[in-house]
This record gives C-alpha cells, structure tokens and sequence, in this order.
C-alpha cells in the first residue's frame, strides 16, 4: 500500500494573485508526484480551500487535477477543516463529492447516543479510511466528547484515521496559545494518524498512538511562514507487511528569499544605494523576495520609498516581493506594532480587544472564535444570479443555523430572530 497525505493546502487563500497561483501550482505538483509515484490514494486532512465557497477560477483549477487523479484510478479521500467546514454541510466538497472527484470520510449516525462513523474502504488496497473534520474554534471537540470510539477500535483491519485539530501533547511550541485537545480523544489501534490544522510538519509516537503525522501546510499561508518554512510539502506513505516508512516531500513552486536590510543611522537614499549594491550580483529569477527590515529608522516609515525598492528587486527576476517592517524603530525607540500581516490575525487582534462587550454565557468556544465564525458567516459574498431576497434569507439561514449548534438559541423564538 502507497499513499500520498496532504493537509491545509487552502486553495484560492491569498489575496495577491502571484502567491494564490503559486499556491494552486504547488497542490498541481504534488498531484504529479502522486501519479508519478504509483500512489494508491491521496488524503487531504482538511483546508483543501481556504473558504467553503471559493472562487470558479480557484474550484476549476482544483476539479481539474482531481479528474485526473480519477482518470489514474488514484482515489482522493477528504475531511473538512476549519476553513472549508460549514455549519450547514453547503460546501464545494460536497459538490466534487457528487461529481466523483473525491470521497468524504466524515459520514456517521447516531447508535445509542453515540456517534458511529461509517468510515470509507478503499477498494485497491481495503484500507478502512475514518475521518472526523475541523471546526473554526475546536468546536470539533464536541464530535469526540460522543464519538464512539469502542466501534472504531474493535477490529485489527488496516485503519487510517484523518482529524484537523491541533493535539495538546505534540503542538509546536510557536503555536502554544492555539486551542487543542488531548491525544486520548482520538480512537486507538490505528496504524496512521493523518492530521491537519497544524502548520508545521511533524512525526510523533506517543503511548497508544503510534504515525501520528503532520504535513504542515502544502504552502505557506502568510509572510511568517513564508519567513519560517520557506515553503511546504506533502508525505508519501508506504506500508508493506506491518511495515511502514514515510518520505516527506518538499514542493517547491517558487524559492523564497530573505534579504536583511539594515537601516541604522541611513537616510531613504543611503538605504536604496546599498540594496542596489546587495543585489547587484544576486540572481532573483522566478523568486518570492522577503526584504526584512531592521534598525533605527532616521525619519518615519514614509521615508522609505517602498515602490522604488520593489522595482530594483523585480528588475532582478523576483516574482514578488513583499516586506516586512516589524524590526524597525523610530527616533523614539517606538517599535512598529504591526501585529498582523494577515486578515486572520489582525481580525483576532481586534475581536480580542473588544471581547469584553461581548456576554456569551454557555457558549461552548471562545469569544474570538464565535465572532469570526459569524463574521465569516455574514461577510458571505452575493452568488453570480442570486436574487437580494434569497440571498439575506441564506444569511439568515446560516447564522441561525450556527447559532443553534452553540444551543444559543435556548428560550429565544428563532422565528423572529431576522
């Protein structure tokens, strides 16, 4: 048995249109090395797209290499993660689900107060493929708080469980303030563990659990990983006769350079000489170029003419060049608090400093959490042909049905709520 396991690839996820094409290139390559590598199914452990409803030029990229994954007889097995879940099931999956492109392994039914799932066997190898998806907030952990797991764990058949949630035991220590979960609330006796949601690559055995493993991010999702990992990857999987080896595989799109530009004590026309001295033997083709900037600023950031810098990098080759300015202080020593490069982050940052006026008694997740799920619910675009009545009335629908599954909506009259 060979496998391919992916996770958080967020298909359509950036807003700069050179990075979200080099993101849906980098899900076409590992497509490749998957065909090319005999490989008998692919799994995505969630965040296959970066929303429930992504754009038709992202979906069409994406519906393009699963057909040829199916003409290849190459089976694509999926769970949703915290970005492409929605409350309501309404999702691109379940539409490439329909068509034959891929196989959600999430199905279950309520057995006793429990919640069974159904699981998928793959039919070239009949490897039974579990999966429980991730939700904005860990809210998953109400899935396994009645997931029955004695069902899950009663046979010795070959059993690969998918999840996308961060584990409280092995998450990085970069991402300590995320929400997490203890190992123990996934099922035990599986022979791979193929999880999502953590960003960083990583392999882990711990007391029953034994191939728990991360891809990381197929790319990087925002300038900090850009900085950190320089880029992604996927795993291959292969297990012969209770024996199972991994090879991790970097996919490199475009490479990703950092170039450290020191301001300390230089003028806006000092700065712009010395990087044009930098890079005069510096070969940018074809790269993502990072300048990261660092020291005392004499002046403001206005100063700096960023256009003209960008234009003596792109005239190198760069593809791209983006900037970061976190490591900049002015005459005053004022740091530059720019705590967020990223929609995500800065939307954290101010839903944490005004989460106080919000009273969410019996709310089973954090406040941030609630309000960007609901954010992300209302700020849903209008649908090419859809009428203004329809579509306030899918709002509605969505919020309410949200709402519900928080059981906020306890001795309120939901008829009455739009």
């Amino acid at each position: 048995m060979k496998f391919s396991h992916m996770a958080d690839l967020h298909l359509g996820g950036w807003r700069e249109d050179t990075l979200r094409e080099i993101g849906i290139k980098s899900f076409e390559k590992a497509v490749d090395i998957s065909i090319n590598e005999n490989v008998d199914f692919i799994l995505i452990s969630g965040d296959l797209f970066d929303s429930s409803n992504p754009t038709i030029e992202v979906m069409a990229s994406a519906a393009k290499k699963l057909y040829q994954l199916k003409e290849n007889n190459i089976g694509v097995y999926v769970i949703e993660g915290s970005h492409d879940f929605s409350p309501t099931g309404r999702t691109i999956l379940k539409v490439f689900q329909e068509a034959g492109l891929l196989k959600k392994v999430t199905s279950a039914d309520e057995v006793d107060g429990k919640l069974r799932l159904r699981g998928v066997k793959d039919p070239k190898t009949g490897t039974l493929i579990y999966g429980v998806s991730g939700i904005r907030g860990s809210l998953e952990k109400a899935t396994y708080d009645v997931l029955d797991r004695s069902f899950l764990e009663q046979n010795d058949d070959k059993k690969i469980f998918m999840f996308h949630s961060a584990i409280q035991e092995l998450k990085p220590s970069s991402l300590a303030h995320i929400e997490a979960m203890p190992i123990s609330y996934l099922p035990k006796g599986f022979f791979y563990y193929a999880g999502g949601h953590i960003h960083e690559k990583g392999e882990f055995e711990l007391d029953n659990y034994k191939n728990v493993v991360f891809p990381g991010a197929l790319f990087a999702n925002n300038i900090d990983e850009l900085l950190i990992f320089k880029g992604g990857g996927f795993y291959i999987v292969e297990f012969d006769n209770g024996v199972i080896s991994k090879k991790y595989v970097p996919v490199k799109i475009a490479p990703v350079i950092v170039l450290e530009i020191n301001v300390d004590g230089l003028t806006s026309f000092s700065i712009e000489e010395n990087i044009k001295n930098d890079i005069s033997k510096k070969d940018f083709t074809n790269s993502i170029v990072i300048t990261k900037f660092k020291g005392k600023l004499e002046g403001n950031i206005s100063s700096l003419n960023f256009k003209k810098i960008n234009e003596l990098i792109e005239n190198k080759g760069a593809r791209l060049v983006k900037r970061d300015t976190r490591g900049l202080v002015f005459k005053e020593f004022k740091e530059i608090k720019n705590v967020s490069f990223t929609k995500d982050k800065l939307e954290e940052d101010i839903i944490s400093r005004h989460k106080d006026q919000v009273s969410l008694k019996g709310c089973p997740t954090e406040t941030i959490y609630f309000v960007k799920n609901l954010m992300e619910i209302l700020s849903k675009e209008k649908k090419e042909g859809e009428k203004k009545d329809d579509y306030n009335n899918n709002i509605i629908r969505d919020s309410i049905e949200y709402l519900r599954k928080l059981k906020l909506l306890d001795g309120l009259d939901e008829n009455n709520l739009s």
